[in-house]
């Protein structure tokens, strides 16, 4: 009976000092910053800038502005890994249909000042959006995209602030649940610092909403886009990539459909 007790003692025990790990280690679990060096020169065209906008905060966020000829404006929020001198590439999906587009590195990231936190997150999403405002773009002209982590963002800002559209790339409903279904044993959900509760704010955005999601995805299963899709009762798209998975949708003709096909229609 005491050997009993003693492996019952000692599994209490590891099972205490994970949840203890998981809590204080959960920042590095769910972010994957890159730091670049003050004096990083972005690769730029003539008329694309590197700016930096201040938060509400007093904090500076990195961010790059690709200028071109549309009167619409993609507000794109990126991963929860590495930085703009990765990211920036995004950008010549959209430049090449004649968007302009504005690109930020989240507080932490890069060579934005700050740590990252769920809050500070929204204010950066914030700053960005008035910075589009102060350069002479209307709500009514702004798309916000967000993809992966920064669905969240993007999602409580479009659920605050009105703007044309919003595009959710391979979003999650609430980082809770995501977290309860990778390591549903130890209860995560309890533990997040992190909440990004898309599914509770879905139902305050207004504008027109695109869901893409590839089915194969295992890092966030396309289910917590069925989900939001389902919770959202405004105007809609859901998009599954066949064979999609969460780092490659841009291979896929449905993503190129959705590109040339999609994006220049749905929210006219």
């Amino acid at each position: 009976m005491s050997v009993l007790k003693t492996i019952a003692w000692i599994i209490v025990a590891v099972y205490g000092v994970v949840l203890i790990l998981l809590y204080t280690l959960q920042s590095k679990l769910i972010f994957y910053p890159g730091v670049l060096d003050p004096a990083f020169a972005f690769k730029l065209g003539p008329s694309d800038e590197e700016v930096t906008i201040k938060t509400s905060d007093g904090e500076r966020i990195n961010a790059l502005f690709f200028s071109n000829k549309s009167r619409d404006v993609i507000l794109y929020f990126h991963g929860n890994a590495g930085d703009l001198s990765g990211w920036q590439f995004v950008a010549e999906d959209f430049t090449e249909l004649g968007y302009n587009f504005l690109i930020i590195d989240y507080r932490g990231y890069g060579k934005s000042s700050g740590k990252i936190s769920e809050k500070g997150m929204y204010l950066d999403a914030e700053a960005a959006r008035h910075y589009l405002i102060l350069k002479g773009f209307a709500p009514e002209n702004i798309l916000v995209y967000g993809r992966s982590i920064g669905s969240g963002v993007a999602v409580d800002l479009a659920s605050r602030q009105p703007c044309k559209g919003l595009i959710l790339e391979s979003p999650y409903s609430s980082l809770g649940k995501l977290a309860n279904e990778k390591v549903p044993l130890f209860f995560p959900s309890l533990l997040l610092k992190y909440r990004f509760e898309s599914v509770q704010k879905i139902t305050n955005v207004k504008c027109p909403v695109i869901f893409l999601h590839g089915s194969d995805d295992t890092l966030i299963p396309a289910s917590h886009s069925r989900r939001l899709f389902q919770k959202f009762t405004g105007k809609k798209k859901l998009i599954i990539v066949d064979r999609g998975s969460h780092n490659d949708l841009h291979a896929f003709t449905e993503y190129e459909d959705f590109l040339k096909g999609v994006l220049p229609s749905f929210f006219q």
